[in-house]
């Protein structure tokens, strides 16, 4: 596995579990508080934070150390890039949300975490059971939204119910541009929480034989991926050969998401994507898989159509051409 450090950031202690006796009997448990919908805005958040679990995620965990830095444009102090986390978050690094396990006789990265390998990340993390659950990016690049949407999936799939989680739409860069604090305090390791995986849906996710079953069936097989890299004139340097899987059409990466006027990327609303898959003729009426290269960007457009779009039949090839690949299946370019 990848070498990662997960840990808590300071400012938040282990969360007590209180039992309140009435009558012999424990009192029933807190109401979860409501979130809004699939993404939350800064000032949403800034509100909320006492009532929810904020969540840092991001792939450098060092940053959460640094200060932001500004440039300045049109005589104008601007966000260049974010430094620091929202105050009293824990911290998750998007690497621990990735498994490394030999298949085959082969070593095969990027592979989906177990029940018992992801509870342990968020036992590390302290995230606590029953409590709604904001996903914060870091919102520099759409990559980290893409990196939000993989975690909120894994949630989901290990038992948090979808509308306990939400991802802060554009991330700690909106919240510093927002005017917002953040905290430079160094990170240090804490003692572990006590979430455990509750249920799980794998139903929303897919494998290999299920995807040739797909294309069999006609079900729409989608890609996340840059646009050069579905037609198959570049490719990602974890992948071996140009192309696309046979029969899939393009869900471009690049239509979907936006950089918004203080410099965060940011998710669309429901009625921007239509529109967007409108005109791409894309018939999300169909069943549909998505997939890219190793899961990332699908995650992305997962949570697009099923959270924000509400589509329920959605799932993801979580190994996506990675894992086509090492099967020895065969992709389709030029």
């Amino acid at each position: 596995m990848n070498s990662v450090r997960l840990c808590s950031i300071p400012g938040i202690g282990a969360m007590l579990l209180l039992g309140v006796f009435s009558g012999g009997a424990f009192a029933a448990l807190p109401k979860v508080d409501d979130l809004p919908g699939p993404l939350v805005s800064a000032a949403w958040l800034h509100d909320h934070a006492q009532s929810v679990q904020i969540v840092d995620l991001r792939d450098d965990p060092d940053s959460l150390g640094n200060e932001p830095k500004y440039d300045t444009e049109n005589g104008k102090k601007v966000l260049d890039q974010i430094g620091g986390h929202i105050p009293d978050a824990l911290s998750v690094n998007f690497w621990a949300l990735r498994e490394q396990r030999k298949i085959d006789g082969k070593t095969l990265d990027f592979q989906f975490p177990t029940a018992e390998e992801f509870q342990t990340v968020m036992q590390t993390s302290q995230l606590e059971n029953n409590k709604s659950i904001v996903i914060v990016p870091t919102g520099d690049q759409d990559i980290s939204l893409q990196e939000a949407a993989f975690l909120a999936l894994e949630l989901q799939v290990y038992g948090v119910p979808a509308d306990q989680v939400a991802i802060l739409n554009g991330g700690t860069h909106a919240w510093i541009a927002a005017g917002y604090p953040v905290v430079v305090d160094a990170v240090v390791p804490m003692t572990s929480s006590h979430w455990t995986v509750e249920s799980t849906h794998t139903n929303l996710i897919v494998h290999t034989a299920q995807v040739q079953a797909a294309q069999k069936a006609g079900k729409l097989l989608l890609d996340a991926r840059p646009l050069s890299e579905f037609i198959g004139v570049s490719r990602s340097p974890v992948i071996a050969e140009l192309g696309r899987i046979p029969g899939a059409e393009a869900m471009p990466a690049e239509a979907l998401y936006f950089r918004a006027e203080d410099g965060s990327w940011r998710f669309m609303q429901a009625d921007r994507y239509k529109a967007v898959l409108a005109a791409l003729r894309l018939d999300t009426a169909k069943p549909s898989i998505v997939y890219c290269n190793t899961g990332q960007y699908a995650a992305g457009a997962w949570f697009i159509l099923h959270r924000i779009m509400g589509l329920n039949r959605v799932r993801e090839y979580t190994g996506s051409i990675y894992a086509w690949e090492h099967h020895g299946l065969p992709v389709v370019g030029l």
